[in-house]
């Protein structure tokens, strides 16, 4: 059973709720309802959660030995020891294969958003991991990735806008991470991850209100957009950017200002006011464009 149990927290389980993102689709799209986009949509989900995982394990392989200087990451199964490299290698290649299958199952196009991510993930693990900037930029392609497959599973087509807004926020969450590490480990921080080097705290501490004000400005230009009035038949998306604003800051507060930006999971999904605040946006922004 303790085996078991290593290997299920290897897959990092609590980083599934980022495959959330692929409802984007449907949601903005008016499908939230229609049961065989959110039947295909579920399907999605679960393909993206496994090869999530299967990143997550081979990106923990080749940092087992760098891990060990991260006063959380140490505890993960492959860095403790509590996971043999043979069973982790055996189970990423399972899930790799699986996912794959799968994915071709659903859409030949949605696969090959899927094995377009597989194969950016493989080289960041390798190498784009330690090159500055595009260690981030790879994490940012990994969402907007995620929105796009729901688009293409479904086939529907989202507005630039909506594409923009998904690559400004994840890269938001992606710098905060690197801002948490340069903090928290100090000096040892270029033992953990080689790029942290590159990042200056000066810098850090400028990206977030760059990043805040344009993925805001994005926001609020796609509620009022012509494109978007004429979709939803409504001027009145622009009255769920308080939302947004709140959200924005209350991340940068926690991530940048507390040093809590590691885990953007952790951040966006157990800050209680962060929570509230996403669920009344969804709430308000869903009213607005269903119920007319």
């Amino acid at each position: 059973m303790q085996k078991i149990k290593f290997l299920f927290l290897s897959l990092r389980p609590k980083h599934w709720v980022k495959n959330l993102f692929i409802f984007v689709a449907p949601f903005f799209s008016l499908n939230l309802f229609n049961a065989d986009a959110l039947l295909k949509t579920i399907a999605g989900f679960l393909c993206w959660c496994g090869v999530a995982s299967a990143h997550y394990l081979f990106n923990d392989i080749v940092d087992r030995k760098h891990d060990i200087y991260h006063p959380h990451k140490q505890k993960r199964p492959i860095a403790s020891g509590r996971l043999k490299l043979w069973e982790a290698y055996a189970l990423f290649i399972v899930l790799s294969f699986v996912s794959i299958i799968f994915s071709i199952r659903l859409s030949p196009v949605f696969a090959i958003v899927i094995i377009a991510y597989f194969i950016i993930n493989l080289f960041y693990s390798l190498y784009l991991k330690h090159v500055f900037l595009l260690d981030v930029m790879c994490i940012a392609a990994g969402f907007v990735l995620r929105v796009a497959s729901g688009a293409v599973l479904i086939d529907v087509v989202l507005s630039e806008w909506v594409v923009m807004c998904t690559l400004l926020l994840s890269l938001l969450l992606g710098f905060g991470k690197r801002q948490e590490e340069l903090t928290s480990l100090e000096g040892e921080s270029v033992y953990h991850r080689r790029v942290l080097k590159e990042y200056d705290r000066e810098f850090l501490k400028l990206i977030p209100y760059t990043l805040l004000s344009a993925t805001l400005l994005c926001y609020m230009l796609y509620t009022v957009s012509q494109e978007t009035v004429a979709r939803f038949g409504t001027k009145n998306l622009i009255y769920t950017t308080p939302f947004v604003i709140y959200g924005l800051m209350r991340y940068v507060y926690i991530a940048y200002e507390k040093d809590k930006g590691a885990d953007p999971t952790q951040v966006l999904f157990r800050d209680f006011p962060t929570v509230l605040n996403i669920i009344f946006w969804v709430v308000t922004f869903g009213l607005i464009i269903y119920i007319k």
